[in-house]
């Protein structure tokens, strides 16, 4: 969660001085002590100070909103006998990267009430995933997709209401960490609900799509912090984003543009920069921007430079 700047400079004098006292802190900021005790509930609401005596969580919080369910995959062109099932989507493909690099991870999704849905929790809680904010649905299944040669050819799905309600629900969760990792379908839902609320106290917002070219970029992205955008491979669709993307950049934003095979191109507030993928750094189409989005993110949150947490996304270092 972004902090206020008295909250920062509470905090950082609790740091050096962790015994001292609300009235010795009141008199330094020239505030009351009723102020300060409500600055420091704040803290701790917020997950920084986690107890009396002033422990402090340095781990920045990320939480990724996104979907569940199980895949079954046939390749019937490469491989005709052969039926993959596993489990997919942002919420547990994403989740699971960010647990792997360490972080302090909650996951905001809806699961059916079924056997699949006390698998699926039972494998991210095992990675280290803070699972309790994914809802259990009672009279629903857990989404189940048929792909065939990677096209949905049958889904049961769980509806876009029912975690717009999800959403609406943990929405104490979504806007209270550092990160907040959106899949592409719930992008303008969380726009939407951002746009009243101060912003010092949103977190920083991360997704990433897959335009189909000449689909302009969604203004409501303009809010997002990081922006990584995957292009078809056609001769003008990198350039025709990344000229969007400059358009559309202000001091706050990072955009990524890659077609995923050679080039990469990220536009920041110091300019636009070329970032050429080397032979095995391939990005593999829509799961390949996922797992650039998020080790971008990780990158950012332990304060690495743009262009190391891109080395990172892609799997270079």
């Amino acid at each position: 969660m972004r902090l206020t700047s008295r909250e920062k400079e509470i905090l950082e004098v609790l740091k050096k001085d962790p015994m001292a006292s609300q009235e010795e802190l009141a008199e330094r900021f020239s505030i009351t002590r009723s102020s300060v005790a409500v600055h420091i509930s704040n803290l701790m609401k917020k997950g920084v100070i986690l107890g009396k005596g002033y422990v402090f969580n340095e781990q920045v919080t990320i939480v990724v909103l996104g979907e569940i369910y199980q895949k079954i995959q046939i390749e019937s062109e490469i491989h005709p006998d052969v039926i993959n099932v596993m489990f997919s989507g942002s919420g547990y493909e994403m989740s699971k990267l960010f647990a792997r690099y360490g972080m302090n991870i909650k996951t905001v999704s809806i699961v059916g009430n079924d056997d699949l849905a006390d698998m699926v929790l039972s494998e991210l809680q095992e990675t280290g995933v803070d699972t309790n904010n994914i809802i259990r649905l009672s009279n629903y299944r857990t989404c189940r997709r048929v792909l065939v040669n990677n096209q949905v050819m049958y889904g049961e799905e769980l509806s876009f209401n029912e975690y717009r309600k999800a959403i609406e629900l943990k929405e104490g969760v979504v806007f209270n960490c550092e990160w907040l990792v959106v899949e592409p379908g719930f992008q303008e839902l969380i726009h939407h609900k951002s746009i009243n609320k101060a912003e010092d106290k949103l977190p920083n917002f991360s997704t990433y799509f897959y335009p189909r070219y000449p689909e302009p970029i969604p203004d409501y992205l303009q809010r997002f912090s990081v922006i990584v955008i995957g292009v078809e491979d056609t001769p003008d669709s990198l350039d025709y984003y990344v000229k969007q993307s400059q358009e559309m950049q202000n001091r706050e934003q990072l955009y990524v543009i890659t077609d995923g095979r050679d080039r990469l191109v990220y536009i920041s507030n110091e300019g636009s920069n070329d970032f050429p993928l080397l032979m095995g750094q391939s990005l593999g189409g829509i799961k390949g921007l996922s797992r650039l989005s998020a080790g971008i993110v990780y990158g950012l949150s332990c304060n690495y430079p743009i262009r190391q947490a891109i080395r990172l996304g892609i799997g270079a270092i």
